[in-house]
């Protein structure tokens, strides 16, 4: 395992970059809340990151992302041509407990010593679904923290309802490991979640 600079992130705000695709860190600025805010509040994007019954204004998003990487989480802003189309977080995993599956599984996918990552993502602009570019993000990210982050193992936990993600991870080569019932809670329904890995 390649250790990995703690201030880092306070260096490099482009995590990756390809083909007119950007993933940068996301800036504590009100250009950036004002960005996520819009997301935040589209029905299709809730749909299946927060929540229906979650509702954002200005002053909860920079709550919730102000400073986000205090907590190991980066949080990352994606352009395609110059011009913000989605979402992307990063951190590290080191137990079973901080990824909230049975500590069984977790000993099937991560081995002594390596390092864990856990990814979450949306695309936020309409306009821009069901066109590849969630692939393209993903593989992307991943890529970066394969050859940057010093990652072994990376996962993803979409929800099992949500077949649209789970198609875009697989092609991914995302593989299924584990469904763990009942671990996310949304609109008052805790819902199951589909465990996924991929290996360097």
């Amino acid at each position: 395992m390649r250790p990995f600079p703690a201030d880092w992130g306070t260096i490099v705000s482009t995590i990756a970059q390809a083909d007119g695709l950007l993933i940068r860190r996301m800036e504590d600025s009100s250009a950036d809340f004002e960005q996520v805010l819009r997301w935040m509040t589209d029905p299709e994007t809730m749909r299946f990151w927060e929540g229906m019954t979650e509702h954002y204004d200005i002053a909860r998003v920079e709550a919730e992302y102000r400073g986000h990487d205090a907590e190991n989480t980066t949080p990352c802003i994606v352009e395609l041509g110059g011009h913000a189309v989605g979402y992307m977080q990063f951190a590290p995993i080191g137990t079973a407990a901080d990824y909230e599956i049975p500590e069984a599984e977790w000993e099937k996918i991560v081995r002594p010593g390596e390092a864990a990552y856990g990814i979450d993502m949306y695309i936020g602009e309409v306009g821009c679904r069901d066109r590849g570019l969630g692939t393209r993000m993903l593989n992307l990210l991943v890529s970066a923290l394969f050859s940057s982050y010093g990652a072994d193992v990376l996962l993803i936990d979409p929800k099992t309802h949500n077949t649209r993600a789970i198609a875009c991870y697989r092609k991914c080569g995302f593989r299924d490991c584990c469904v763990v019932p009942q671990r996310e809670k949304q609109d008052g329904v805790l819902h199951d979640s589909l465990i996924m890995v991929r290996r360097a």
